[in-house]
């Protein structure tokens, strides 16, 4: 996974909807392109609390029209819309493809008053 542009995420009150995806780019080694990988995206609260988990089997297509020993990226788009968030705070986003840890990205949950203005 290359990077990743969300840290702030701004609510009205909480709980409240996550209301975002997310858009990763996976790299692969092109000897990794013969078989399954797993993927899973875990969403924890600044307590350690599951927040939400996704997890899929992704493949790569490595008969396309990549030249030997060139790594290959899969685009994916994970919807994380639904997620509850309980309360404002520190989150953290984790990826794994294969048990191995990616990235792991931080956002804050924050609440807004009516005017825009960041209530603390």
């Amino acid at each position: 996974m290359l990077s990743g542009g969300i840290t702030r995420v701004m609510r009205d009150s909480f709980p409240a909807a996550m209301g975002t995806c997310l858009a990763l780019m996976l790299e692969f080694d092109s000897t990794e392109t013969d078989r399954p990988h797993q993927l899973e995206i875990l969403v924890l609260g600044e307590d350690g609390e599951e927040v939400a988990r996704m997890e899929a089997e992704v493949q790569i297509d490595g008969t396309s029209q990549a030249r030997l020993a060139e790594n290959l990226q899969l685009p994916i788009a994970v919807d994380l819309r639904a997620a509850g968030l309980a309360k404002a705070g520190a989150y953290e986003l984790h990826v794994y493809v294969d048990a191995q840890h990616r990235r792991t990205l931080q956002f804050w949950a924050e609440q807004i008053a009516g005017d825009g203005t960041v209530l603390l």
